[in-house]
């Protein structure tokens, strides 16, 4: 429902670049539909009608099937649209279900055909790159049809490679912009509106107000809001010349659409992340772990298995750890859409005892690197920019802690200076935040540096007593100063990230003197401009609580099963990084890494 008053001279009225009119349509929701368009084919898998994982059920709740590819080897799979009239003022609309692991060995381009022509509009593997997707989820893509205004175009997905990704296209609309009174946008949760002032008059002052909206007013003329919450909402906007008002409203304007959750455990506060388990937490202390689903789930229904208490159906629980152990956790969430479910296998949390720590998390340890800056060596290794030291920070442990090694991981160690020393400390941060008094202290040779491209293989420095971490200290792991001689080549592998993102790496620059020459002084700068984390992983210690009970029974090893880094099980090892979980006499288990 539109609602206006106008005064004279002055009409306010408003459209948004969103208000769009379908009028071509196509969802794969029928056989008939779905032989509207033509396929071809080069293998025995190619695009036929099925569903994701996930299905578009969850966007379009009238949605039976989607277009669906499973992939296959040497695949050259081609789906094309009959003929369309594009109207001016059109847009192209759809969405896909992909992971984005393997899209580098298979994915899809879109082209646009006039008249025998091709176009590349969209190339799925470019955009994945470009925008960082690792899914699988379903993402919504948009295209400009301007060019082809007054044209017939046939649309066509050709589907190119060698085992790469299992594919689902689905919501393929052609929509025309419409600006009539009784335009509606349909959008997501969470995308935006871009509103444009449509007023007559001499204007010269906007008031909008929009419910559901972020932000819920504005007195810009032409403003973005952002809906995060399903519903229907409506907009106002009143405008003014200094002397005059006009307002118009449109009732249920805005129709967000929901999706059902996807299901995701947040850390506790105080929890580390780990090499071998997906987090590593104190006993006796409570815990509050974090719901970091999306979908805007509206119930909860949390298993945290060795646990008090064990179920909750709270949005954040608290609860506490008495037994020193491995546990899973489970996370069902739902809201009116449907529902979703994380559920790890039992070495997922590890309360109390001993484990190795860093900031990496699981999902990264595929894109470890290094940084080599050509002429001028490494960073956090050899170089010569100054840098000597370099640290990783770590949050302050939540009760006392100590650490008996640290384990760094090289990805060059290469030595000229063989019998150079390499320290390593662990160092309380002082009240700037920078590293501190040092807690202790020990050094390796370089020669003693261990790299195998084969394995996962850590250089194990050792302390001779382990060291103390009081709770409540924020503490780094410091490694170097480095031999830089010719022939001196190390450095650690580390995790880099965007712009923005968490950043744990810091070093050390040595300052110079008027012949640049370096001095014993200098400064510690957190590296913000290219944020990372080291491969630096201390052995910590939790200090026995009272209250804390273990297992000493005797037990045999009676399976294991190998999960790779999505999560696959099988009773074999997978090619690249697995996790082995090996199943005892007595019910219990424990999780190792290893690499094939």
């Amino acid at each position: 429902m539109c609602l206006s008053a106008s005064t004279q001279g002055l009409k306010a009225d408003f459209s948004a670049s969103e208000a769009m009119m379908p009028y071509y349509e196509q969802g794969w929701d029928s056989v008939d539909e779905f032989n509207t368009w033509t396929y071809t084919s080069s293998s025995s898998s190619t695009w036929h009608r099925g569903n994701a994982s996930k299905p578009f059920s969850t966007i379009d709740p009238n949605s039976q099937s989607s277009m669906v590819l499973f992939y296959g080897n040497g695949q050259y799979e081609v789906a094309t649209s009959p003929a369309i009239k594009i109207r001016p003022d059109s847009q192209l609309e759809f969405y896909c279900y992909a992971s984005g692991v393997y899209l580098v060995w298979g994915a899809w381009k879109l082209y646009a055909i006039v008249d025998g022509n091709s176009t590349l509009l969209i190339d799925q593997f470019t955009w994945a790159q470009e925008k960082g997707y690792d899914g699988p989820s379903w993402e919504k893509f948009t295209v400009d049809l301007a060019d082809f205004a007054g044209k017939q175009v046939q649309f066509s997905f050709v589907y190119q490679g060698d085992y790469g990704e299992d594919e689902a296209i689905d919501g393929f609309k052609i929509k025309q912009a419409n600006n009539s009174e009784d335009a509606t946008i349909n959008i997501k949760e969470g995308e935006s509106v871009h509103f444009l002032d449509k007023s007559s008059g001499n204007v010269t002052l906007w008031n909008w107000t929009f419910e559901g909206g972020t932000p819920s007013s504005s007195t810009e003329q032409n403003p973005v809001v952002t809906y995060d919450k399903a519903g229907r909402y409506g907009v106002t906007l009143t405008v003014g010349d200094g002397s005059e008002a006009a307002t118009i409203t449109r009732e249920a304007y805005v129709t967000v659409s929901g999706e059902a959750p996807i299901a995701a455990v947040g850390m506790p506060e105080g929890a580390y992340l780990s090499p071998w388990v997906m987090m590593f937490v104190p006993t006796n202390v409570p815990l509050t772990f974090k719901d970091a689903s999306t979908g805007n789930p509206s119930q909860w229904s949390w298993t945290i298995a060795g646990a008090t208490p064990n179920t909750s159906d709270e949005q954040n629980p608290t609860v506490t750890y008495t037994t020193e152990g491995s546990y899973g956790i489970r996370l069902e969430v739902a809201n009116d859409i449907g529902s979703n479910v994380f559920e790890t296998v039992g070495n997922a949390i590890q309360a109390g005892g001993e484990q190795e720590i860093w900031n990496i998390s699981p999902e990264e340890t595929t894109d470890l690197t290094m940084i080599e800056m050509g002429w001028y060596g490494n960073y956090a290794g050899t170089n010569w920019l100054g840098m000597g030291e370099f640290a990783e920070h770590f949050d302050a442990p939540l009760v006392d802690a100590t650490i008996s090694k640290v384990n760094i991981y090289f990805g060059k160690v290469t030595a000229e200076s063989a019998d150079a020393d390499i320290p390593v400390k662990i160092v309380a941060a002082g009240e700037d935040g920078m590293p501190g008094e040092i807690l202790g202290s020990t050094s390796l040779k370089a020669s003693e540096l261990a790299y195998d491209p084969n394995t996962v293989n850590a250089t194990e420095f050792i302390f001779d007593t382990p060291v103390e971490v009081k709770a409540g200290t924020e503490f780094f792991a410091m490694v170097g100063p480095f031999p830089n001689k010719d022939g001196d080549d190390i450095a650690i592998l580390l995790c880099r990230r965007e712009e923005g993102e968490k950043c744990t790496a810091y070093h050390f620059v040595y300052d110079e003197d008027g012949n640049y020459n370096y001095l014993d002084t200098g400064k510690w700068y957190k590296n913000v401009d290219d944020p990372l984390s080291l491969t630096i992983a201390p052995v910590l210690k939790y200090s026995v609580l009272d209250g804390i009970s273990t297992s000493s029974a005797t037990k045999q090893a009676v399976s294991h099963t190998y999960y790779n880094i999505a999560g696959m099980a099988s009773d074999k090892p997978f090619q690249g990084v697995n996790i082995v979980v090996t199943r005892y006499s007595d019910g219990s288990h424990t999780a190792t890494k290893v690499f094939r």
